[in-house]
């Protein structure tokens, strides 16, 4: 269909159009052009939201004390090893910024629709797992889609933070807790999916449509999956330990 696009540039320039061309290829025209406009208007929201998700602040401030958290602990590059190695107020730190990073874009993108928000904020989650300022390693997405969940949809960032909280209490494991946190998202996403409506009635953007719940749904469980495979050595961890105490 880029054919007709020179010719209709043309005549709309000139005033008049030929009428050896159909109507409806300017329809046509018109629909694309406005398709591209709609996707490069999505574009640069993506980009920046990826950008600002890739910065590794716990990396930076661990660089700033003279520790390289690819090299020291568990090799993560995220906030619990940066408590591990300096200290839980370094940790503390560490952590509000990576919860800034996924926050901070849906703050800056307020105007555009939930759905498409929900991308932006999945791009910041993308960037923070595989940081091009870290060749491709980064962290493991929890904080930061806590905070494209606070800044989107709180009650489902506070049903996931307090199943985090309960289990860590429980079993005084981080890894462990975010991946129950993830398994939490998992189920919420299910019930999205499903169309529950005591959980969908309590959605902030509840009024958005029959879409949109389905949307966050679909988003959630790809989230909480991609915490869950970049916990799996976590949980091997803790299944190995819980062997060995029942083992003595």
């Amino acid at each position: 269909m880029t054919g007709p696009g020179p010719l209709v540039s043309i005549c709309f320039q000139v005033g008049e159009i030929p009428p050896s061309i159909p109507l409806h290829l300017l329809g046509i025209v018109t629909v694309q052009s406005t398709s591209s406009a709609a996707e490069g208007q999505l574009l640069w929201p993506l980009l920046a939201s990826f950008v600002c998700g890739s910065i590794p602040f716990a990396w930076l401030i661990g660089k700033s004390r003279g520790i390289d958290l690819l090299k020291v602990g568990s090799g993560n590059p995220g906030a619990t090893n940066l408590s591990r190695e300096l200290g839980k107020p370094y940790g503390l730190l560490g952590l509000s910024l990576d919860v800034m990073k996924g926050a901070m874009p849906i703050l800056w993108f307020s105007s555009f629709p939930p759905g498409t928000l929900l991308l932006i904020g999945a791009a910041s989650v993308v960037g923070h797992c595989f940081s091009p300022f870290l060749r491709g390693r980064g962290g493991k997405g929890v904080a930061t889609t806590g905070g494209v969940l606070l800044a989107l949809e709180p009650v489902i960032a506070l049903v996931m933070l307090s199943s985090w909280f309960v289990t860590f209490k429980a079993i005084q494991s981080v890894g462990m807790a975010s991946v129950m946190a993830a398994l939490t998202g998992i189920l919420l996403a299910l019930c999205l999916l499903l169309g529950w409506d005591p959980l969908v009635s309590v959605l902030r953007t509840a009024d958005e449509g029959l879409r949109f719940p389905s949307m966050l749904g679909v988003v959630l469980l790809t989230l909480s999956m991609l915490v869950l495979i970049r916990h799996r050595s976590n949980i091997k961890e803790y299944w190995d330990s819980r062997r060995e105490e029942e083992s003595r």
